[in-house]
C-alpha cells in the first residue's frame, strides 16, 4: 500500500509541476517597451530597456522584465521614437527587441555611431519572461537607426534607416546578415504568412512582401496614397479578414482604413485626449470583440479606445513616469506547454495505469 501511495504522490507531483510550470506572461495582456532608469534624463546616447506587462485596464502585472544594459547587453536611444519597437514572432511565443550592444565607442547619438563603435543587435523575450543572450548583427546599420525585429523559425528580419548595404530591411539567418531592400523602414508586421513594413520615406505608407523574403527583392505597396492618410506611419495592425487596417501615426494618432474588395478608404482617427499633439508609435488591437479595442503608445502614456464606428479620443491607462519613455507595444507571448513536459506527463500517467492494472490482478 505504501508503494502505491508513493507512486501516486510522485505522479501527481509530476503532473502538478508540469501544469504550473506555465508562462509567466498572461495571454491577452499587453507588453510595452520602456526606456530609461527613472533617474537619468533621457538622451540620444542610450538608455536601459525594460518591458512592462499590463492587463487591458492598465494595471502592471509582476515586475518589469529587465534587459541587461551593460557589456554585451542592449540599449536604445532615449529620444528616438522610432527605436524600440516590439513585434511578436510568427508563432507568438516570443518578442524581439533590437538595439545597440555596449560597450560603446565614439560619442553622440547611438544611431550616428558606426557599427564598430555601437554594434547593433537584438534579444528575444519568451512567454516565460526569459531574456535571451544578445546577438550582435555584425556590420549592420552603421551610422543608422535599428528599429524593429521579427523572428520566424531560425530567421529574423530587421528594419532601420539607411538605403545602403547592411541597412534598410535586413535578413539574418542565424550566422550572417544580408540586405533584402535598401528602404528606410520602421515597423514590421506579419499577416497571412507575409511580411509587411511601414515607412515614412519616399511614398509613405505600408508595404508588403510575398511570404518571408530571404534574399534581395522589392516590396509592393499595400496602403499608400489614400485620401486622408497620414505621412508618418509607425506600427500597424491588420484584421484577420484583411479588410480593416489600423495605423499608428506620429501626427494623427491611430488611423482606421477599410477595404471594399478593390480599394482602401480612410475612415477616422483615434486621438490622444490629454496630449498637446496627437501621436502614436506602438500599437496593439484586439479584434476578438465585436468592436475592436485599440491600445497605443506615446512616449508618456499607453492609450486605449474602443472602435464603435466613429473616431474617438483615447483614454490614458498608464503613464511612463519621469525619466522613462514608452516605445513599442504588443500583446504578451502565448504560453505553450513544453513537449517534453507533455511526454513526461504521458509516461507518468501510463506508469500509474500500469501499476493500478497490476495491483487489481494481485
Amino acid at each position: 500500500m505504501k508503494t502505491k501511495i508513493r507512486i501516486l504522490t510522485a505522479t501527481a507531483a509530476l503532473f502538478f509541476s508540469a501544469v504550473v510550470a506555465q508562462a509567466q506572461f498572461t495571454a491577452g495582456d499587453l507588453v510595452a517597451v520602456r526606456v530609461g532608469d527613472g533617474t537619468t534624463t533621457l538622451a540620444s546616447s542610450g538608455g536601459p530597456i525594460s518591458l512592462l506587462e499590463l492587463n487591458t485596464s492598465g494595471t502592471v502585472i509582476g515586475s518589469p522584465v529587465t534587459i541587461p544594459s551593460g557589456s554585451s547587453g542592449l540599449q536604445i536611444s532615449g529620444v528616438a521614437t522610432s527605436e524600440g519597437q516590439l513585434v511578436l514572432n510568427a508563432d507568438h511565443t516570443a518578442l524581439t527587441v533590437a538595439g545597440y550592444v555596449p560597450p560603446f565607442g565614439g560619442s553622440g547619438s547611438l544611431s550616428g555611431r558606426s557599427a564598430a563603435n555601437a554594434p547593433r543587435g537584438y534579444a528575444t523575450i519568451d512567454y516565460n519572461r526569459t531574456v535571451s543572450a544578445v546577438t550582435t548583427l555584425t556590420g549592420t546599420y552603421s551610422g543608422q537607426n535599428i528599429r524593429s525585429g521579427f523572428a520566424s523559425g531560425s530567421g529574423l528580419w530587421f528594419t532601420g534607416s539607411g538605403t545602403s548595404s547592411g541597412s534598410g530591411l535586413v535578413y539574418y539567418n542565424g550566422a550572417s546578415s544580408s540586405t533584402i531592400q535598401g528602404i528606410n523602414s520602421r515597423v514590421l508586421g506579419y499577416y497571412g504568412g507575409s511580411l509587411y513594413y511601414s515607412t515614412g520615406s519616399g511614398t509613405t505608407g505600408i508595404y508588403k512582401y510575398s511570404g518571408l523574403p530571404t534574399s534581395a527583392t522589392t516590396s509592393t505597396a499595400f496602403l499608400t496614397g489614400v485620401t486622408g492618410q497620414g505621412t508618418t506611419p509607425y506600427d500597424f495592425a491588420l484584421s484577420p479578414d484583411g479588410d480593416t487596417l489600423y495605423v499608428a501615426d506620429n501626427n494623427l494618432g491611430v488611423q482606421k482604413f477599410t477595404f471594399n474588395g478593390s480599394t482602401w478608404t480612410f475612415d477616422y482617427n483615434f486621438t490622444d485626449s490629454a496630449a498637446s499633439t496627437d501621436k502614436a508609435y506602438g500599437l496593439a488591437v484586439d479584434f476578438s470583440e465585436a468592436n475592436p479595442i485599440l491600445y497605443w503608445t506615446t512616449p508618456t502614456d499607453i492609450w486605449k479606445a474602443t472602435d464603435t464606428g466613429v473616431g474617438a479620443a483615447g483614454t490614458s491607462i498608464f503613464s511612463s513616469g519621469a525619466n522613462y519613455a514608452f516605445r513599442g507595444l504588443d500583446f504578451a507571448p502565448e504560453p505553450v506547454p513544453e513537449p517534453s513536459a507533455c511526454a513526461l506527463i504521458g509516461l507518468g500517467l501510463a506508469g500509474l495505469w500500469s501499476f493500478q492494472r497490476r495491483n487489481r490482478k494481485s
